[in-house]
């Protein structure tokens, strides 16, 4: 749909300048309300509404105001469409940034007018701040550069950070910030990050990759450090990694997109000696390698088939399986990332050593959340238990420099506040798990530079995904049986013909599970012949061959191979 950059600017600066008179409509009609039905009803619909009409119906001007939720429809229409988890998006939400302040005033105290309206502006910047995330993504749509468009994004940012409270100090995290929510499709994050590549300049470019390996650190090692407290296993549990991975194949492979550009920087910074730079970019590029030690560094064979994903990087050409465009860049991305980890693997241990979690009293390795939409909110709910003095901001939470008696006070804060569930903090920092990461960390970094070159740096069997075809059973006995450290592994075969999966010993799945799998990149390869499905799962990546061990699979349709020999190139034989 036709869209206008300059005007969503306008509107934005139009708000800016009507500051006050918002916030002081904010605080009269959603603060300002013990026992009325809005309080007590705490509809976030209804909440949206009327803050929504706080922002529209100060006199805009017509063509302004027939702007209301414009960015936000394209948004949704480039396919960024949420998807419910844990009973919400993890969107950054004002509506609920609101009932939040309800339910904190009822079981305490209702507030005098000064408290509602310095609340009421931090409801006012949550809402400005999201406008801001979704503009950022729209800044191609600038009929200007990028980058000159980047830089009204940060000027608008830095009017909104004049007042107390600052959300987020730098334009570029929130390109970032913006793709956090959990979405219905893969795609859109790959078309984003196709546009990233080439559109600024390089230092906002490197900025913009900063923070992707930042945020997608801490994310994914959240993840991890949650899955294992539900098992009651230990992070390196097979079982663990398998549910974890088989989550997480685009923020891994978008990870890696990010990695690449910074491992380049890196190279330059070590030939010019130990500086800002090279400190700067060692630590977004540890953090970020921290998200999966033995995936991004030990097991280059497998990183490869782990971020394959089949919907987005596959398509049908002329009835054959080949590559989309986003496909083939992956696959450059992939080639460029292990060459530069082996090349740099030795000076990143050494310079890991300066972020050991045991001598600081603060590290982003500590943290744990679940995205990065929820930590904005706890800086906005934690405006209800103290008046926000630190100047600390989002970025700031993920430096491993400066202030961190401050950060770790901060950190205390939110896992005090409120819980979104009763068995999940909203916020947690834990030396112990981050002396735990950090150890993994440089086991790893110790043996990539160990076996420099060497794809499989783990010291076990470099194993490989063993195909019979269907059709060709018979064989199935023959040599690749015979193997020392050779598993079968029919059960990751994942079908909607409930009938052949019982005679095979594969894994049978309704249809609507297996489709909803496949555009979450869990399968290495799917394909659907005469209304039935087949697919083979990511798990037997972990499960059997990160374990040194052969995994063989039989009875696989021919198209099903094709695809195969394009995710998981690396690792396959058809026997």
């Amino acid at each position: 749909m036709e869209f206008s950059f300059p005007a969503h600017v306008t509107l934005l600066d139009r708000f800016l300048d009507r500051r006050q008179d918002i916030v002081e409509e904010i605080e009269r009609r959603l603060l300002n309300v013990q026992g009325k039905d809005v309080a007590r009803a705490g509809d976030r619909r209804n909440i949206g509404q009327i803050l929504s009409s706080c922002f529209f119906d100060l006199s805009l001007p017509h063509d302004l105001g027939q702007l209301k939720d414009e960015l936000f429809t394209v948004h949704r229409a480039d396919g960024f469409d949420p998807v419910q988890l844990d009973g919400g998006i993890h969107d950054f939400d004002p509506p609920h940034v609101v009932t939040m302040a309800y339910a904190y005033w009822t079981n305490s105290r209702w507030p005098g007018r000064n408290v509602r309206l310095r609340y009421a502006q931090t409801i006012y910047g949550a809402v400005i701040l999201r406008h801001l995330e979704h503009l950022s993504l729209r800044i191609w749509d600038a009929e200007k550069c990028a980058s000159s468009a980047l830089q009204d994004i940060q000027r608008l940012l830095d009017r909104l950070n004049s007042m107390p409270g600052a959300f987020v100090r730098t334009a570029t995290w929130l390109l970032q910030t913006a793709q956090g929510p959990l979405t219905r499709q893969l795609k859109p994050y790959f078309a984003v990050a196709e546009r990233i590549a080439g559109s600024f300049e390089q230092h906002e470019e490197l900025e913009i990759h900063r923070a992707g390996a930042l945020l997608a650190g801490g994310h994914l090692r959240s993840q991890l450090c949650y899955r294992a407290r539900e098992s009651q296993r230990p992070v390196d549990d097979p079982d663990v990694r398998s549910v974890t991975r088989n989550s997480n194949s685009m923020d891994v492979a978008l990870l890696i997109r990010d990695l690449v550009p910074l491992l380049e920087a890196y190279e330059r910074a070590c030939a010019a000696g130990y500086n800002d730079d090279r400190r700067r970019l060692s630590d977004a590029i540890l953090q970020g390698l921290s998200a999966d030690p033995e995936l991004l560094l030990t097991r280059l064979d497998v990183v490869g088939p782990a971020t394959m994903i089949e919907d987005v990087f596959i398509e049908d050409k002329d009835g054959r399986a080949t590559y989309t465009a986003f496909g083939s860049s992956h696959l450059c991305a992939l080639s460029r990332y292990r060459s530069l980890i082996n090349a740099l693997a030795m000076p990143l241990k050494e310079d890991a050593s300066r972020l050991d979690p045991s001598h600081t009293t603060y590290s982003p390795f500590g943290i744990v959340y679940g995205f990065c939409s929820d930590i904005l909110s706890n800086m906005a709910v934690g405006q209800l238990l103290s008046q926000d003095t630190s100047g600390l901001t989002l970025e700031d939470m993920f430096s491993s420099d400066g202030s961190l008696e401050s950060k770790l006070s901060k950190a205390r804060e939110w896992e005090a506040l409120p819980r979104h569930r009763a068995a999940r903090a909203r916020f947690e920092h834990s030396k112990d798990w981050a002396t735990d990461v950090f150890a993994r960390l440089t086991s790893a970094l110790d043996a990539r530079a160990t076996h420099d070159g060497l794809p499989n740096a783990s010291g076990l069997h470099s194993a490989r995904l063993c195909v019979i075809e269907e059709g060709h059973a018979a064989q199935a006995g023959r040599g690749v049986g015979e193997r020392p450290q050779t598993i079968r592994a029919q059960e990751h075969c994942v079908m909607s013909d409930l009938k052949r999966a019982l005679a095979t010993g594969s894994t049978a799945f309704p249809r609507s599970q297996i489709l909803s799998d496949r555009k979450e990149g869990r399968f290495l390869a799917s394909v659907e012949s005469g209304g039935k499905w087949f697919a083979v799962s990511k798990v037997l990546l972990t499960a059997c061959v990160c374990q040194g061990q052969d995994a063989v699979i039989t009875d696989v349709p021919a198209s099903v191979v094709e695809v195969l020999r394009l995710t998981c190139q690396e690792l396959l034989e058809i026997v």
